[in-house]
């Protein structure tokens, strides 16, 4: 699937005091940005954590690319506002356990006959490109939409959404930068089946369920665990069952914390259940956040905390989130 600690850890210009090659710094900016990715998107928090070696790089370069000019620029990087946690006393393992208690006994809506399952999603990310140009000054969200089929064949279709500052003072730096990302970017692609793929249903017990997440691992970290529930969620319509068997899993994971009730970015009210991790080279807290009566994924928050290395990025900045939509089957 991948070892993106390894990666990301021989990237991380931050490492052990290492000092940052100018050439190695270029080479990493270079690379593709979700954004504009011909890639096919199934992965998104693959982008999300190897982006924040990207960002290191972007940061430490930016004089050689920014064609607006550095005194443009805000001396940390913009990013959205975090989300308000309205903390509650329970255990983490008790709230999740409820929740799947009352997600399981709800029908399952899903139609018996189907073809195509339909992922809609906004996501941002640190250092977001658009149109080629690193984008420091401005939060510029994307909306996400996927069809995939039981063969695996997937169609996709991205654009960027409106520009997003957290005060007046961040919009008039943006203008001056430029205004990159005010005309939306579209792109779209699509990919053929998958040999031997074929459209199956995860397990609805504890035991089956994580199985099923680790994928053939011996063991799946509470970090690495977090991100493959992230990446399910954009890639397979859940029963209530099964969601209760995520859930579950969940409950009985090592250093999972409740945060209590939070306002998702879309406006709904969910329970969110945090793990703090450095796995990838830099402390994080990762916030998933469930609806309470339905057990669907809403929202997926990643924070960098204390040590936030050449970031240049504030403490307990966003660094990257993604708002589940729309998850569905269509016949």
């Amino acid at each position: 699937m991948r070892d993106i600690d390894q990666a990301l850890q021989r990237l991380n210009p931050v490492q052990d005091g290492a000092s940052a090659d100018t050439e190695k710094l270029k080479n990493i900016l270079a690379m593709p940005r979700p954004v504009v990715s011909a890639a096919r998107p199934r992965s998104l928090r693959r982008w999300s954590v190897a982006t924040m070696a990207v960002a290191t790089a972007a940061t430490v370069v930016y004089t050689v690319v920014d064609p607006f000019g550095t005194s443009a620029q805000p001396a940390l990087a913009v990013t959205p506002q975090p989300l308000a946690y309205h903390s509650g006393s329970p255990s983490a393992a008790q709230v999740l356990r409820d929740i799947a208690s009352r997600v399981e006994e709800l029908p399952d809506d899903r139609p018996t006959a189907w073809k195509t399952e339909h992922f809609v999603w906004n996501a941002w990310f640190l250092s977001t490109r658009v149109d080629g140009t690193n984008v420091t000054s401005a939060v510029i969200p994307e909306h996400r939409e996927t069809w995939q089929k039981r063969d695996g064949s997937a169609s996709w279709k991205i654009r960027t959404l409106p520009p997003v500052f957290q005060d007046e003072s961040q919009r008039e730096v943006w203008e001056k930068a430029g205004s990159i990302g005010a005309e939306s970017v579209v792109s779209q692609d699509s990919s053929g089946p998958t040999s031997g793929q074929t459209a199956t249903e995860p397990p609805t017990t504890e035991a089956g369920m994580r199985n099923w997440l680790a994928n053939g691992r011996d063991v799946i970290t509470p970090g690495l665990l977090y991100e493959v529930v992230s990446e399910r969620f954009q890639e397979h319509v859940f029963s209530p069952a099964q969601r209760a068997a995520v859930l579950r899993v969940l409950a009985e994971t090592e250093g999972v914390r409740y945060e209590g009730t939070v306002q998702d970015r879309a406006g709904r009210t969910g329970q969110a259940f945090s793990i703090t991790d450095a796995s990838g080279g830099l402390p994080t807290k990762r916030a998933l956040i469930f609806d309470p009566q339905t057990g669907e994924l809403l929202a997926d928050e990643e924070q960098i905390l204390g040590d936030t290395g050449k970031l240049q990025v504030a403490p307990n900045s966003v660094i990257g989130y993604v708002t589940f939509l729309t998850s569905e089957r269509q016949p």
